[in-house]
């Protein structure tokens, strides 16, 4: 069974893929990656953006051939799809957990990374 994303896609991460598949501004996740020999998404890399989704995919061209990408209301839950991505798929681009937002006491919906003492 392969996991699925959840996410719109997958596209070619180059300027005019990303304009065609990201008409507004918005805060989401994304996924990097490739196809593999039985046209499954092969997921490298997971990232959000905060506000911009469209200005972060830009900034990652060149990085890799296609992506996927999420749109969300608020920042986290950008977030907490980005860690769920990241529980679920351990992409090899991505070596150390999500970051939460500067400011925020957001907790990841998997694990226990941010709890303070209790």
């Amino acid at each position: 069974m392969t996991t699925k994303t959840g996410l719109l896609g997958p596209y070619r991460l180059t300027f005019d893929g990303i304009n065609s598949a990201v008409a507004r501004q918005s805060a989401g996740v994304y996924a990097l990656g490739s196809m593999d020999p039985h046209g499954n998404f092969r997921v490298k890399h997971v990232g959000r953006a905060d506000s911009d989704i469209r200005a972060t995919l830009c900034e990652r061209i060149g990085s890799d051939v296609l992506f996927k990408v999420g749109f969300f209301a608020t920042a986290r839950a950008a977030f907490e799809k980005e860690c769920e991505l990241f529980h679920d798929f351990s992409p090899p681009g991505n070596r150390i957990h999500p970051g939460r937002a500067k400011g925020t006491n957001w907790e990841c919906p998997r694990c226990k990374i941010f709890k303070t003492g209790s």
